[in-house]
């Protein structure tokens, strides 16, 4: 009986590969560091202190996927969304986010995912295994409303 081995490396392939085909992530291996990286634009990613991370994740009827960041001072969430229209990044509800200390990522930016050589970050509560997002509006309204 044969049985094949994935090599640390491959696991991490594997997982970026998982991350595109089921889920439609814009995910990319960094060779430097073999860290699975996500370009934000067609999906959208917002930044949130733990504690209301937490709330607004238990607040939301899906929340769809979702990283726990524990590799900073203080951790946070980021939660994934559908692309973020021009109108959640100006006016009120900027200035709403940015009292709560939600950050709204700039299209461009990168999201490091969860990996098998990443021990500081993971879904919540599992992997995601679909497309399925939340749109970024409703979870906007409901750091609002947690806020």
């Amino acid at each position: 009986m044969n049985s094949t081995r994935l090599l640390p490396v491959d696991k991490v392939i594997h997982r970026a590969s998982m991350y595109r085909n089921a889920c439609g992530f814009d995910a990319f291996v960094r060779e430097s560091t073999s860290q699975i990286v996500l370009r934000t634009g067609t999906v959208g990613a917002i930044e949130l202190p733990s504690e209301l991370g937490h709330r607004v994740i238990a607040a939301l009827t899906w929340p769809g996927p979702v990283i726990v960041h524990t590799d900073t001072p203080h951790p946070v969430v980021t939660i994934l969304t559908g692309p973020v229209p021009n109108h959640l990044r100006h006016g009120v509800n900027f200035a709403a986010l940015t009292a709560a200390g939600a950050v709204l990522l700039p299209d461009g930016d990168e999201v490091v995912l969860p990996s098998p050589r990443d021990p500081a970050r993971r879904w919540l509560p599992h992997e995601p295994l679909d497309p399925y997002r939340p749109t970024a509006e409703v979870v906007v309204t409901t750091i609002s409303d947690c806020w």
